[in-house]
């Protein structure tokens, strides 16, 4: 695997479309993590150069998707590789009949109502809009 050293969000973005998944922290041995790429300084300054802060911005300007898919940890999935993730973890029946089956809580259901409705929201203001605390 390439040793990448990136200080900014274009070059994160370089990074998240060429290897597809990048995890914020170390997740697989010898695998790069955001974390592992960029410089410790700049984490949680606040400024532009503040990975902590592109996260979020991934998902907004459609680059790739923030969640935890992998482990509970967190993860950049690239939005060519998405559809492909999305095969591999989810589920082939539609949310709401795996709702009325008892498969999905209401809270989930509402999450998805609310994202659907404005593609690319930022995690902040979904977690505001659905009334989730932290």
């Amino acid at each position: 695997m390439k040793n990448y050293q990136i200080g900014t969000y274009e070059e994160a973005i370089e990074v998240i479309e060429g290897i597809g998944l990048l995890p914020l922290a170390k997740l697989v041995p010898d695998y790069p993590s955001l974390d592992s790429i960029t410089s410790k300084e700049q984490w949680y300054s606040g400024s532009e150069l503040d990975p902590w802060m592109w996260r979020a911005e991934f998902p907004v300007d459609g680059v790739a998707a923030y969640g935890k898919f992998i482990k509970k940890k967190s993860v950049l999935i690239s939005r060519e590789l998405l559809p492909l993730v999305r095969i591999v973890l989810g589920s082939q029946q539609p949310l709401e009949k795996r709702y009325d089956d008892g498969l999905v809580s209401r809270e989930a259901l509402e999450l998805y109502w609310l994202i659907h409705e404005e593609p690319g929201i930022d995690t902040r203001v979904l977690r505001l809009k659905a009334g989730i605390e932290g």
